[in-house]
């Protein structure tokens, strides 16, 4: 998909999800399984995620987006237990950088008691590992959130490569889904963005809902059909800029177009001797 036509294309993709009544049954069905994900750990938004990465396949596959019907669920918990497993494999490092700045810290606190000395002074040798443990929990949330942006950006490429070759290796082959996601910079940002306006405005009702004592009970009803809205749009816009990526870099390179006022070569010409 060229830059000029994601922006023609968006208003489809935000209105799959709930098109007809059919979409939004679907859509329900979905919004549900995420709720499950809050009662039993992981497995129900597993279909859910398998689902969404089905989308991205149609996507990729140069089909319009739909929301197709709840069926195969071995493949969905198959396809979205891949996908999860992708995933932790990108943002792994960033996970353990938060989990050890969390143990400094952690560690440092329990040590609050013993800070203080019988004699009622501050023990320095506890009181400055308080202070590294502090310094450990900053250290690891801003290098940690650099880490997890770093692997991040290219797990919707790399998500892609595998759910098109159906192959759990394909997601790790860098040099053959990196030039797709570099045949359309401009327009995987974009995809970024949008993707990250609708979890900020999820974010922001889910916040506000939860600051009201009388609205409190509604704010979690509202993150589960945000997070689910959020990972079919973005699986459509995802899939549709993989396509187009592909693409590009099998078109034959054009020659280059002559400068304006450059001379053509003349032929020489050879004369007859005598």
């Amino acid at each position: 998909m060229k830059n000029q036509a994601i922006l023609s294309q968006l208003k489809p993709i935000f209105r799959f999800p709930v098109q007809d009544a059919e979409a939004r049954n679907r859509f329900l069905t979905g919004c549900a399984l995420m709720v499950g994900g809050f009662i039993v750990p992981v497995l129900p938004a597993l279909f859910a995620y398998g689902y969404a990465l089905r989308i991205l396949r149609s996507a990729a596959e140069g089909k319009s987006p739909s929301m197709p019907a709840w069926e195969d669920w071995t493949s969905l918990l198959s396809l979205g237990l891949r996908g999860m497993v992708v995933g932790l494999v990108f943002t792994l490092p960033a996970m353990a950088v938060f989990l050890f700045g969390l143990a400094a810290y952690m560690g440092s606190f329990v040590l609050i008691p013993f800070i203080e000395s019988a004699e009622g002074s501050v023990s320095d040798p506890f009181f400055l590992l308080f202070l590294l443990g502090m310094a450990s929990l900053f250290f690891a949330m801003a290098f940690g959130s650099l880490l997890l942006l770093l692997g991040a950006v290219p797990l919707p490429a790399s998500l892609a490569h595998f759910v098109v070759r159906d192959r759990f290796g394909a997601a790790f082959r860098a040099r053959e889904w990196w030039p797709i996601l570099s045949a359309n910079r401009l327009g995987y940002f974009m995809a970024f963005v949008i993707v990250a306006g609708i979890f900020a405005i999820g974010y922001y009702a889910f916040f506000v809902l939860y600051s009201t004592l009388v609205l409190l009970c509604l704010a979690f009803l509202v993150m589960p059909p945000i997070m689910f809205y959020s990972m079919l749009v973005g699986s459509a816009l995802f899939g549709e800029i993989y396509r187009e990526g592909h693409a590009a870099l099998e078109q034959p390179a054009r020659p280059a177009a002559p400068r304006a006022g450059a001379r053509s070569p003349r032929k020489r010409t050879t004369r007859p001797a005598g």
